[in-house]
């Protein structure tokens, strides 16, 4: 995520968001790409320069013009790194995980409990457990962390296994913490502790011997 800020003509000052989604280098002054072996051999001179596209999350205040030429670009931290990804605007907020930076990133309650939207896509590569490791993560977040409030109390999740024993050991404590797991359970303000289950398991259909009626 970064930042930076333009000063208009009449004093007011456009910060823009955004969060840097492609970087390149290249060498300048060179009219082929096989020219770049000849650059390496000091044959042709030629300067490198190294760009970055940032895709823009937030304009304050929603002035669109772009920012000068030269402006200097700092990495949001902080406050600044709040307003790019919006978490200053949530009133009911919980941990959905860490970013690279290290730094949590958050989710909107009122869009996963029907007050402004209640729909949730997990994706990722089939048959390594990560989406549905990461849907108990998620239900554990949001009854852990505290943004259902008062609701929280007579709120329950109905979890369909199809996984065979898989999910069937979630009131377990997990043997296979390591230290820097609990640390990032402690960035993110959860607790490490097991949830409450209770499983509730259908009939299974008898299976006839060969000869039996």
């Amino acid at each position: 995520m970064v930042v930076v800020r333009t000063e208009l003509p009449d004093g007011q000052v456009v910060t823009l968001h955004g969060v840097v989604d492609l970087v390149k280098a290249r060498h300048e002054g060179v009219l082929f790409d096989s020219d770049v072996f000849l650059v390496e051999d000091a044959v042709l001179p030629a300067g490198t320069s190294r760009t970055a596209h940032v895709s823009v999350t937030r304009l304050e205040p929603e002035i669109y013009v772009p920012p000068l030429p030269g402006r200097p670009v700092e990495r949001a931290v902080g406050p600044d790194r709040e307003r790019a990804l919006f978490f200053d605007r949530m009133v009911r907020r919980f941990p959905l995980g860490l970013g690279r930076d290290g730094q949590v990133i958050y989710g909107n309650l009122e869009f996963l409990d029907g007050t402004r939207g209640a729909h949730v896509n997990i994706s990722g590569i089939s048959g390594i457990a990560t989406k549905t490791t990461y849907a108990m993560f998620l239900l554990h977040s949001v009854f852990r962390s505290g943004g259902l409030g008062a609701a929280g109390a007579n709120a329950h999740a109905l979890v369909f296994n199809v996984k065979g024993e898989d999910l069937l050991f979630l009131d377990q404590p997990n043997a296979g913490l390591k230290p820097e797991d609990v640390a990032r359970y402690e960035k993110l303000g959860l607790a490490r502790h097991p949830v409450s289950v209770r499983a509730a398991a259908g009939p299974r259909a008898a299976r006839l011997r060969p000869g039996h009626s």
